[in-house]
């Protein structure tokens, strides 16, 4: 069961890490010499500065060993900068391996690298970490489309009253009342123009000439007899 506690100085033990290269795009950590710890002990052998111009890059990276037949399981290195971490994991099973670091660091002031020890209790070192960086792509810029619609005008429905057809109105023709006197018979005198006034004048001079003749009827026939 591997220990949590990070040593960085052991009795006996030659620790000795050159400072990081940096070759365009890349830095360059070499690690050299023995260390010894319990499993699980973590212990710190490399601390390098970052080029001010490579801060916030993003590092992939790869270990290889140069020690010989020296082999060592589960000795892994766990490299930290700013407020990211990478671990290059069993890195020295192989001799002569090249181990890819899991994860990505993104690069702050400085580089540590701890080892953390395996079951052998040892690490020969004598391995090159070469990281491989590039700056961070561009923010995405979102662009935003504004789109206006214009919406047609609301059209009020015009309701329009049923149409009703009446009937024509029945028009109602009064007659004047009959101009003149009425006859005799109790009709109407306006087709002889006379009015009831002469009527009545004339039905009398035509009763006293009916009685002046019968008048001068009655002497004629006296005087016939005489």
């Amino acid at each position: 069961m591997r220990k949590a506690s990070i040593t960085f100085a052991v009795a006996g033990v030659l620790l000795l890490a050159v400072p990081a290269i940096a070759q365009s795009n890349s830095i360059l950590i070499e690690i050299t010499g023995i260390n010894r710890g319990d499993e699980g002990e973590i212990i710190r052998v490399a601390s390098v500065d970052v080029d001010p111009g490579m801060f916030g890059w993003l590092c992939t990276g790869t270990a290889q060993t140069e020690n010989n037949a020296s082999e060592h399981d589960d000795n892994d290195f766990i490299l930290t900068s700013g407020s990211s971490s990478a671990e290059i994991l069993n890195w020295e099973a192989v001799a002569g391996a090249i181990v890819s670091m899991s994860g990505t660091l993104v690069l702050g002031e400085s580089i540590t690298v701890d080892l953390r020890m395996g079951p052998d209790r040892v690490s020969s070192g004598g391995v090159r970490i070469v990281l491989t960086c590039s700056p961070p792509p561009p923010p995405e810029t979102t662009t935003t489309t504004s789109t206006t619609t214009t919406a047609p005008p609301e059209t009020t429905p015009t309701t329009q009253a049923p149409t009703t057809t009446q009937p024509p109105a029945e028009v109602k023709t009064t007659e004047p009342p009959p101009q003149g006197g009425v006859s005799a018979g109790g009709g109407s005198t306006a087709d002889t123009g006379i009015t009831a006034a002469e009527l009545l004048v004339g039905l009398g001079i035509a009763a006293l000439a009916t009685a002046l003749g019968l008048v001068f009827l009655g002497r004629q026939r006296d005087s016939t007899r005489d």
